[in-house]
């Protein structure tokens, strides 16, 4: 029996207060837990990266980012800063940076991690309400879609994250999560609103062809008109791509043909407004969180067809946005600011 733990951010609410620590059998797909490991009101999105576990904070009245060292059986604070007047929404790092970004504020705000704890390096303002929602990294670019301003954001880290151009999208997209394939050839991204699956060929520095546009939800069915996208994966072997759509309560699978995805599922997300979820690195499990209902749920994977094949494992996660899994299930390799 292989065990790993994971974690999972959560919206603070009278059944939520942070962090919590599952386990998850690899075997069977079981899944035991979760409780509280670290209280950290309103976390929503964790990230993993050796050990080290960032997460969004608010104490005091005060929303920052803190760092926390999972290798031990209790959770170790190494550092932790507030400079940002709400909860970030998604959160990334690399060996010697976290990143933020602010939905509400517009704001990225990028943190050094320092021997003693952490400080404040940069803060890039992209406009009030600007809807940044993902922070993204290809080569010494880095990206932030803005789902408000229907546009991606690049940024030139070589010239002190000078601005370097956007990707355009039709007003109302709401352009939210995107992926790279390991070559960063590939660039696959999900919107919210419009509920699309954009295909870009990536060329070298801030250059992007579309290559195709494809609906989330086909015609000839009726959906809810509340229906919003949320988050994108990539199958290790980078045969499949993952999608999930909130009020839809729907977990999609492409399989991808160089530049061309055909849709060959939808099927239920196991529960209520489907945010994060991950794939295991062996492909055989793919586990997501439902935010109302159904909370953290564990789906068998086929490896040869990609698809959901059935619902191994049920707990309860109140609130949950994120979900993460250790040993990581994909390493995150990013080229730091100089």
């Amino acid at each position: 029996m292989q065990v790993q733990n994971g974690y999972l951010g959560t919206y603070f609410s009278a059944q939520s207060d942070g962090i919590y620590r599952f386990q998850f059998d690899s075997d069977t797909g079981i899944i035991t837990g979760p409780e509280l490991y670290y209280t950290a009101p309103d976390s929503k999105y964790l990230s993993l990266y050796h050990g080290q576990l960032a997460s969004p904070i608010v104490k005091d009245g005060k929303a920052g980012v803190c760092l926390i060292d999972t290798a031990g059986e209790r959770p170790r604070l190494t550092g932790e800063l507030f400079e940002e007047t709400g909860s970030a929404c998604y959160v990334i790092q690399d060996d010697a940076f976290i990143y933020t970004a602010n939905y509400h504020e517009g704001s990225i705000l990028i943190y050094r991690k320092e021997p003693g704890g952490i400080t404040l390096y940069k803060r890039i303002e992209t406009g009030y309400k600007a809807g940044c929602h993902q922070i993204l990294f290809h080569g010494r670019i880095m990206m932030v879609p803005c789902l408000i301003r229907d546009r991606i954001l690049l940024f030139d880290m070589d010239r002190d994250f000078a601005e370097a151009g956007s990707i355009t999208f039709p007003k109302g997209t709401g352009p939210r999560h995107g992926v790279f394939d390991q070559a960063h050839k590939r660039f696959f991204l999900v919107s919210e609103l419009s509920n699309e699956l954009f295909l870009y060929e990536a060329g070298d520095g801030p250059q992007f062809t579309l290559k195709s546009v494809q609906k989330l939800l086909p015609e000839g069915r009726v959906w809810s008109p509340a229906a919003i996208s949320a988050a994108i994966r990539l199958s290790p072997d980078e045969r499949f791509l993952y999608l999930s759509t909130r009020h839809a309560d729907l977990i999609t699978v492409y399989r991808l043909h160089g530049f061309e995805a055909e849709m060959i599922q939808q099927t239920e997300s196991g529960g209520s407004y489907p945010r994060d979820f991950i794939i295991t690195g062996d492909s055989k499990f793919l586990l997501a969180v439902n935010r109302y209902e159904g909370g953290l749920v564990s789906f068998r994977l086929d490896p040869d067809t990609g698809m959901l094949t059935e619902l191994c494992s049920r707990v309860p996660a109140p609130e949950a946005v994120s979900v993460v899994l250790a040993p990581e299930a994909a390493s995150v390799v990013l080229a730091p600011p100089v």
